[in-house]
């Protein structure tokens, strides 16, 4: 549980330059560090890196599971045929998020930057192409908040990963 809340607060933390930036108001690493210094588990950018792959990687799990969940168990032949195309994606996606962390403590940020914009986001991205290539489909709003939540997380590691 309080893995689980450190994540949300570092997620906060990481976010709000992103939803204050239309106010004219920026962050910097600097700042980022800063606050980070000040809380009982204080990290450095290479944690923040970490942090951040830990709940993409979590995401990106919850998403795989849904939609072979999904893909599993539904009648429509429609949808069934998508998450076809989908389920082994976010699979994919899954392991190359994860990776990312292994990459970072092997061979450092530039790898780990590789298994997010080479493998994991093209993955999500084919998914979510398919999905808006298919309008008449009915894919639950779960599994689309879920490839938008995932998406937004291999940004935000791509952000922080550019800090090294």
């Amino acid at each position: 549980m309080a893995n689980f809340r450190l994540c949300l607060f570092t997620l906060s933390l990481i976010t709000l330059p992103f939803i204050l930036q239309p106010f004219n108001v920026m962050s910097d690493e600097a700042m980022i560090i800063n606050i980070c210094s000040k809380t009982p588990n204080p990290t450095d950018v290479k944690g923040l890196a970490t942090i951040s792959i830990t709940c993409g990687t979590r995401d990106a799990d919850e998403l795989y599971t849904d939609t072979d969940n999904l893909y599993t168990n539904t009648k429509d032949p429609a949808l069934h045929n998508l998450l076809d195309n989908c389920w082994w994606r976010f699979l994919g996606a899954r392991d190359n998020i994860d990776s990312a962390g292994r990459m970072l403590s092997d061979k450092g940020s530039d790898a780990a930057k590789l298994a997010i914009t080479r493998y994991a986001m093209p993955m999500i991205t084919c998914c979510s192409d398919l999905c808006k290539k298919s309008p008449t489909v009915a894919v639950p709003k779960n599994i689309i908040d879920e490839m938008n939540v995932v998406s937004n997380d291999c940004q935000i590691i791509l952000e922080i990963l550019s800090n090294f």
